[in-house]
């Protein structure tokens, strides 16, 4: 069973705006920027420590986002959630619940009601 969650979604608006708006959105849920995380590249990388926005998760959460520039005006945004260890090694089995959808979901909604 794979315990990963990718979707991709399509907004009309820049890049570098959406950039800063997933970065904001992440922040507000209550996401742990990694080493990795670079909004200014399109890549942004988080972790959850077993909660989002104040709801409690079985497991903690790996959150990447990938930005991409369709056309000036438009930009794709892809994300993968899939559940951690402590250490923030990707867990194979052990999973409980559904904490990956979870966080992909209100990532989703809380978007789209910034995006407006």
């Amino acid at each position: 069973m794979a315990y990963d969650v990718k979707q991709a979604k399509t907004y009309q608006q820049p890049a570098q705006a959406m950039s800063q708006l997933a970065s904001a959105v992440v922040a507000k849920l209550g996401g742990k920027a990694d080493k990795k995380n670079n909004p200014t590249a399109g890549h942004i990388e988080v972790t959850f420590n077993k909660q989002v926005k104040n709801q409690m998760l079985p497991n903690r959460i790996q959150l990447v986002v990938k930005l991409e520039a369709v056309s000036p005006e438009s930009s794709q945004l892809s994300v993968l959630a899939y559940p951690v260890d402590p250490v923030g090694n990707k867990l194979m089995f052990g999973v409980r619940g559904n904490a990956a959808r979870t966080v992909v979901d209100t990532f989703w909604a809380e978007l789209e009601a910034q995006a407006g």
